[in-house]
């Protein structure tokens, strides 16, 4: 059973638009979709990892902050249970 987090991980990657910058010799990613989601690397496959990453972050901090998730309304029937186990997650993680 693959979890909902990462289908809609998997589903940004698929919208991301990846660009290699010569003048820095790194390749360049971001999603649209997602405003400030932006990674670079030296490497294709170490900028979709990293993109990964930080599609994941935006999804915490979205709902931490109960902001709008685009596309997040295909998933809406888990949504609610997603939101609760994410903001539990993120409350043990301050408690430490």
């Amino acid at each position: 059973m693959e979890l909902y987090l990462i289908k809609y991980i998997n589903k940004m990657l698929t919208k991301a638009s990846y660009e290699y910058d010569s003048g820095t010799d790194s390749w360049c990613a971001g999603v649209d979709e997602l405003p400030g989601v932006y990674a670079q690397a030296d490497t294709i496959e170490d900028v979709r990892s990293d993109l990964a990453e930080i599609i994941e972050e935006y999804v915490f901090v979205s709902l931490q902050e109960k902001h709008p998730i685009p596309e997040f309304k295909n998933f809406r029937k888990v949504e609610k249970v997603a939101y609760l186990k994410c903001l539990k997650l993120i409350r043990s993680q301050e408690r430490n």
